[in-house]
């Protein structure tokens, strides 16, 4: 499987909840990168590299209404961490044109 990079996407390590306070939909924006058993997300405020993925979803998330995000269960037992990903495009709206269905088709392989 050939690695593919997505430019301009959202990232969330927990889901967005109206309790949090958060105004924006995602937490950092970055580069999110689809190798063959890992995953590499390059964002301005951190790096996350995803590896041994237990479980993967699509669908809506938190407080965010509008798009549906792809939501990655990873890691060993007992400490299984989450992160959810949403294409950014758009100011958000590459994800409602299907950007983050691509992501998803991206990563679904990676899951055990």
């Amino acid at each position: 499987m050939a690695t593919q990079t997505f430019d301009n996407v959202w990232y969330l390590p927990d889901e967005n909840r109206w309790r949090d306070m958060n105004l924006l939909a995602f937490r950092d924006a970055g580069k999110l990168i689809a190798g063959e058993d890992s995953l590499e997300f390059r964002g301005k405020k951190e790096k996350v590299v995803i590896a041994n993925v237990r479980h993967i979803s699509y669908g809506k998330q938190g407080r965010d209404f509008v798009n549906n995000w792809v939501r990655i269960e990873y890691g060993d037992a007992p400490t299984i961490s989450t992160a959810f990903f949403a294409d950014g495009s758009l100011l958000g709206w590459g994800g409602i044109f299907g950007g983050t269905k691509r992501i998803l088709a991206a990563v679904q392989h990676l899951a055990k």
